[in-house]
């Protein structure tokens, strides 16, 4: 079978600094990767970029080597403080991901020319070749072409569509559940919404109108929800572990917070509900995370209607800025799914949730994480910090899509 695991970090080790990282990292970056990120910033037609940590500055300036500069540029320049410094040459935020969250100020340029360094920083720092349209193509387990819209059954030889998942970075399986099951957990997931309250720390809302504020997700569904627990801990859902030769850790049904239960309704205008294009790891991490395994699990059908999964095959693959998905080659499509189904997604794959105009929407999500590598156990949170963080990244990256100033059309949800 095949490998989805792409991480080539353990963890961050301790503080770079700005100093440390020109004088004994920056000289071997530049003789390893200077070419190819260079050519690669040249090619996007990006301006030099300046980052400011206290009194030092770094610019980055494309050509056929890329070279680096200790004065500013005023065309692109951001401040970071000394840890947002560290975390972004370590991958634990990208470009993205410190602007979204106030940790860089940006100073001179837009947020668009600022983001759209971040693969060419990858490629510098981690080796990962900046993607160029043609690169990513799709083959089936006999070398001939595969077709991206293909959808299995868990009847299916598991090598056939892990091999499928690994080439184009997601899969739709059909019918894996019952809908008198799935109408089980709906029942569940409206007694769930009666009970949430605004102040829980358990629920994220979103406002529609005239309907007004609402429960969309229920975090920890799975503690609310019995037939959702005996489904994550069955057999059927427990296969999906097996499609790949990597070692999945599935998240404690019993015990932890293992899915969120999402209501979709038509005509929200505030809150966390549709999700525009993106990755998982757009706020950083890949090279400490991806890929993960994220399974949505279709409670009611999914269609132009009622809002459905759009993927772009291939996105995985490729290292690439993830403002939208204007002017990328690889083609967008929709995952339409009937009661039962089951999407799967790799946490690196460009993703988005189209908002429904027809009908209500109510999905599962859950999924699998790739086991610690030997020597590294992730720090765990307990359950109110962790809900609190995603909460407050959520309401950062949706109050950012629907505001957002010069970028928000780079930002807007793509007609599939």
């Amino acid at each position: 079978m095949v490998s989805v695991d792409f991480r080539t970090r353990s963890a961050a080790v301790g503080t770079v600094d700005l100093v440390t990282f020109r004088d004994h990292h920056l000289p071997d970056l530049l003789d390893r990767h200077g070419r190819a990120a260079g050519a690669a910033a040249r090619r996007l037609s990006l301006p030099p970029l300046t980052l400011r940590v206290g009194g030092e500055q770094l610019t980055f300036v494309p050509g056929d080597e890329l070279t680096v500069r200790p004065d500013a540029s005023a065309e692109l320049l951001a401040t970071l403080d000394p840890v947002t410094f560290s975390d972004l040459v370590q991958d634990v935020v990208s470009l993205f991901g410190a602007q979204m969250t106030g940790r860089a100020e940006l100073v001179h340029g837009t947020v668009a020319a600022f983001v759209e360094w971040e693969p060419v920083l990858r490629c510098l720092i981690d080796g990962r070749p900046v993607h160029r349209p043609g690169d990513i193509g799709f083959r089936d387990r006999t070398g001939g072409p595969l077709d991206p819209r293909r959808s299995f059954t868990l009847d299916d030889d598991p090598a056939e569509y892990g091999h499928f998942l690994a080439e184009a970075g997601y899969l739709h399986l059909r019918g894996v559940f019952t809908e008198a099951e799935m109408a089980a957990v709906s029942a569940e997931l409206d007694t769930a919404i009666a009970a949430a309250a605004r102040d829980d720390g358990a629920s994220w809302w979103a406002r529609t109108e005239p309907g007004g504020w609402y429960p969309a997700r229920i975090l920890g569904f799975n503690h609310q929800s019995a037939t959702l627990r005996e489904l994550l801990t069955g057999p059927r859902f427990r296969s999906l572990a097996g499609c790949t030769d990597d070692t999945w850790v599935q998240r404690d049904p019993l015990l932890d917070d293992a899915a969120e239960g999402l209501l979709k309704k038509v005509g929200v205008v505030e809150g966390a509900s549709d999700v525009s294009w993106h990755k998982d790891c757009t706020m950083g991490g890949h090279s400490h995370h991806c890929a993960g395994l994220v399974v949505g699990i279709s409670v009611t059908g999914a269609g132009p209607e009622t809002g459905e999964l759009g993927v772009v095959p291939g996105s995985h693959r490729a290292n690439i800025a993830t403002l939208g998905i204007e002017g990328l080659d690889l083609t967008a499509l929709p995952l339409p799914t009937r009661p039962g189904d089951l999407t799967v997604h790799l946490s690196c794959t460009l993703h988005m949730s189209r908002p429904p105009v027809g009908g209500e929407r109510r999905v599962v999500y859950t999924g699998f994480g790739l086991a610690p590598r030997p020597g590294h156990e992730t720090p765990a949170l307990d359950r109110t910090e962790s809900r609190r963080r995603r909460a407050e990244l959520s309401d950062r990256v949706i109050g950012h899509q629907r505001t957002g100033g010069p970028d928000r059309a780079r930002l807007a949800s793509h007609e599939l």
